[in-house]
């Protein structure tokens, strides 16, 4: 059990389907493929905030223009990324007790150039880790990670009469599909002694404790800066503050 995991790998595409210099029988046409994850929160009384991580290398991702949406009632939700570094993009989404969202990360093909230049292809992989990190429940998800693709007929977006997909579902790291992911208890800090393993559940996380330890250190009974003591009354009062805190952190990150 932990608060993170690693779901899945992904592939970002607008790329044609044969190259054009050997397509020597006119048949390549233009694949646009996208990510989706299905996630089901199994637990009857408790929703849970998520923090989903793509991380991707060469070529990094900002190097085309992408698209996040998620959906939980039948409405596709367009969201943006709450951190993001050159070679990751990190999105927090929330689920209801017993419901179940889908996630999807697709190239930006509403802006022609992506489609008429056809040149994106993107791949890295996906770790899933608690928004709320200290308490003491546990999450209980079902995970279904899926590639999805539209093949454009040739001389699109003339030719609009023939359009093919596809969906492939992925294997997960785990090897299986459901997985539990537990928040942390600490009997003691300060945050700057914070485990290795929060510091590494995303990139963006980890800047904004770096970054910010003053803010998110606390000290009973007012909760203001500084070291709190090992033992305290007031532990999930705290916990629960720097939350909040994190949370009015990468707030600010968004806006700035």
């Amino acid at each position: 059990m932990a608060v993170s995991t690693v779901v899945s790998t992904f592939e970002l595409l607008v790329k044609p389907l044969v190259q054009p210099s050997a397509d020597i029988l006119g048949a390549g046409r233009t694949i646009i493929q996208g990510y989706f994850l299905t996630i089901s929160n199994l637990n009857s009384s408790t929703p849970v905030r998520l923090r989903v991580n793509f991380t991707a290398q060469s070529p990094n991702l900002n190097s085309q223009p992408l698209l996040a949406f998620f959906d939980v009632a039948g409405f596709n939700n367009q969201i943006n990324p709450i951190s993001q570094t050159p070679t990751t993009q990190t999105y927090v989404i929330s689920i209801g007790p017993r419901d179940t969202g889908l996630f999807l990360l697709q190239p930006d093909v509403t802006k022609k150039e992506v489609v008429e230049k056809a040149n994106t292809e993107l791949r890295g992989f996906v770790t899933l880790s608690l928004a709320n990190l200290f308490g003491s429940n546990s999450f209980d998800l079902l995970l279904t990670p899926q590639q999805r693709g539209t093949f454009l007929p040739n001389n699109f977006p003339e030719n609009k009469a023939d359009f093919d997909q596809l969906a492939y579902a992925l294997p997960t790291a785990t090897g299986g599909s459901q997985v539990k992911l537990t928040q942390f208890q600490f009997p003691t800090f300060p945050i700057r002694q914070i485990p290795s393993e929060i510091l590494e559940l995303d990139p963006g996380l980890a800047e904004i404790i770096r970054e910010n330890p003053d803010r998110l250190t606390l000290n009973p009974p007012n909760l203001g800066n500084g070291v709190i003591a090992e033992t305290t009354d007031s532990l999930q009062q705290v916990l629960s503050t720097m939350v909040e805190r994190i949370d009015e952190l990468e707030t600010q990150m968004t806006r700035s």
